[in-house]
């Protein structure tokens, strides 16, 4: 098992839809609560990164984010690109 210093795994209830993906890649690691039907992390000491990571790329709303020390690795944040101003053709 990898170490995994500093590494934190959240889920966010709003965004999970709980179809369950991350636990079809990852069983007894992340499961499926009963009552609120999201996902949670279940054995998170158990669990390698390479786990913790198959979860999180397979859910399907991005629910499932990963920081390590703080700095978010998954998903990863991409900053919007913006071109360079067209300037009009001079009358």
């Amino acid at each position: 098992m990898q170490s995994k210093p500093g590494l934190t795994v959240t889920i966010d209830p709003h965004r999970c839809i709980g179809m369950g993906k991350c636990t079809t890649v990852a069983p007894g690691i992340y499961t499926i609560d009963e009552e609120t039907r999201k996902a949670v992390l279940e054995n998170a000491d158990d669990a390698t990164v390479e786990q913790l990571f198959a979860g999180a790329r397979a859910c399907p709303t991005q629910a499932i984010a990963i920081h390590q020390y703080g700095r978010r690795m998954y998903p990863q944040i991409i900053p919007p690109m913006f071109g360079d101003k067209i300037e009009e053709a001079p009358d």
